[in-house]
């Protein structure tokens, strides 16, 4: 799972405060540094707003930098690629899961992957938080 999305649902799972808030709770210098770093598809490079963020939920500097090394855009080329060689994959879901399957079809909401035993299975892309190739 990217940053992006990580802190959306961390946000999410402190109530759901407004975006200020959060930029004022954790020292940020402007509101819109936060509220981009919720919406970009690309890894975040201000270390010291990663820093502050890390620190307002609570979180390892470490975990951050995970999430910052899955950026949304390596996902879609990820599913992109594993679409185009038909090759199966394993997406690990935030809750502990992992789900192998050939992807049948995705878009930038969610990936529909057929599993073994023949079922669709239809999983949210913000559910995912680490994949790779079977």
């Amino acid at each position: 799972m990217s940053l992006s999305d990580h802190l959306r649902y961390l946000r999410a799972m402190k109530g759901g405060l407004h975006i200020s808030d959060v930029a004022q709770a954790a020292g940020a210098a402007k509101v819109v540094d936060v509220g981009l770093a919720e919406k970009q598809y690309r890894p975040l490079t201000d270390e010291g707003l990663m820093e502050k963020l890390a620190a307002y939920y609570g979180r390892s500097l470490d975990e951050f930098h995970w999430h910052n090394a899955r950026s949304r855009k390596q996902f879609t080329y990820f599913i992109s690629h594993a679409t185009r060689n038909e090759t199966a994959i394993s997406l690990v879901l935030r809750h502990g899961e992992t789900i192998t399957g050939r992807v049948e079809d995705w878009d930038l909401a969610c990936v529909a992957l057929r599993l073994a035993d023949g079922r669709l299975l239809i999983v949210q892309r913000h559910a995912v938080v680490d994949w790779s190739t079977e």
